[in-house]
């Protein structure tokens, strides 16, 4: 039986989609995203494995604490820092780790968001920096320079 949308919510629809709509390439990415998964081939999946925002925090400091995520793929381990930089920005950093024994990682993070994206490259030890990440929606995703891209579901910082 389906059930239909009370007025009310219906209306505040309508508001958010005349005063705020999404971007068509914000749209159009996500129908894709969703035709993949449709068809069974989002074989590149970045899970989301740890999230210290999950914490408990029994010490106040004062200073704006790190937010610290950790992806898996397979074979692989993806750690970022986001910290709080300037009013709406956060400056993420982070690793991207082999099994034992593989050579470091090469590639590229690509942080998406609404407005764009930001691409850290990976240095000779798998690090990366990116800095004027705007807080809000954000998708990782991690681009081997041989091998499928890895694609995480969008979160909010």
């Amino acid at each position: 039986m389906k059930q239909s949308i009370p007025a009310e919510l219906r209306r505040l629809r309508e508001m958010f989609q005349t005063q705020d709509p999404v971007p068509d390439r914000v749209l159009a990415d996500s129908y894709a995203a969703v035709a993949l998964r449709a068809a069974g081939r989002d074989r590149g999946e970045l899970k989301l494995v740890g999230d210290s925002a999950d914490e408990l925090v029994g010490v106040r400091s004062g200073r704006p604490r790190p937010r610290v995520l950790t992806f898996a793929m397979p074979g692989r381990v993806l750690e970022m820092d986001l910290v709080p930089t300037a009013a709406g920005l956060v400056t993420v950093s982070g690793l991207v780790l082999n099994r034992a024994g593989q050579a470091t990682p090469t590639g590229e993070v690509v942080l998406r968001h609404p407005d764009g994206e930001r691409i850290g490259e990976l240095d000779r030890h798998g690090a990366f920096e990116v800095t004027e990440v705007p807080r809000g929606p954000l998708s990782v995703g991690f681009r081997p320079a041989r091998a499928e891209a890895a694609i995480a579901d969008w979160l909010v910082c």
